[in-house]
């Protein structure tokens, strides 16, 4: 599967890096990625266990107020219906999965 940067610019290979190594050198690897656009694969034991990728800055991090006040406002209606369900004797857990089915 590609990443959608692969897309946007000519395929460079990526720097693999242990996770003692990001831990020491964190701040260092994330200026080459802000600068640089470099990328990086995160490696446990000799193992590909992530990526960390440059994002364009285009792309917000944040989300938007709109977007919060309708996820918190769906969160909330969730809760309500949980709640109305609620028994005594009856575990959060056994309820919703209760519900799932």
């Amino acid at each position: 599967m590609r990443d959608y940067h692969e897309a946007a610019r000519p395929r460079t290979p990526r720097k693999a890096v242990g996770i003692r190594e990001l831990k020491t050198h964190a701040a260092r690897i994330l200026r080459h990625v802000r600068e640089a656009r470099a990328s990086y694969v995160l490696t446990h034991r000799g193992r590909a266990v992530g990526v960390i990728l440059p994002i364009d800055a285009e792309i917000s991090t944040a989300p938007e107020a709109e977007d919060a006040d309708a996820a918190w406002n769906a969160f909330m209606r969730a809760g309500h219906r949980l709640e109305s369900r609620f028994r005594p004797g009856v575990g959060g857990v056994r309820l919703l999965s209760a519900m799932r089915r």
